[in-house]
């Protein structure tokens, strides 16, 4: 089970009520994408250019680029527990780039880290009741 957040390179307004959807601007080429990501964290792995996997203190990302060579969106996959929200922040502010936490729908605004924070802890106590209940089910 996963925390996912997509990183995307312009805010949208998702309820938009049967309004058409705006055209999604992307972030950019997949190779410049991954270069820029794998400069400021060097332990990220793109051995495979569609996935990337950082394995860092207390908690692994899946980034999630896709087979394109147009990126229009990088779906973090985020398992664990520690720090992730500097890591976030990082790939936001590497891409010039806004963080959707699609648990609930709302940008993280890294200016209110307890926010930040909260949704992430959130995830991580509905996480651990799942588990729970599935470790305490017979099979």
């Amino acid at each position: 089970m996963s925390w996912d957040v997509l990183i995307m390179k312009e805010k949208y307004d998702f309820d938009t009520s049967g309004e058409s959807q705006p055209d999604i601007a992307p972030l950019g080429k997949r190779d410049g994408i991954i270069k820029k990501l794998t400069q400021c964290m060097p332990n990220l792995d793109y051995g495979d250019e569609a996935w990337g996997i950082l394995n860092d203190e207390g908690y692994s990302i899946e980034f999630n680029t896709g087979n394109e060579e147009i990126v229009d969106s990088i779906m973090l996959h985020i398992r664990g527990g520690g720090t992730v929200m500097d890591t976030i922040q990082l790939v936001c502010e590497t891409l010039g780039a806004y963080a959707l936490d699609t648990s609930d729908c709302a940008y993280i605004d890294f200016m209110q880290s307890d926010q930040a924070q909260e949704s992430w802890e959130r995830f991580q106590k509905y996480r651990d009741k799942v588990l729970s209940k599935a470790k305490d089910t017979p099979t």
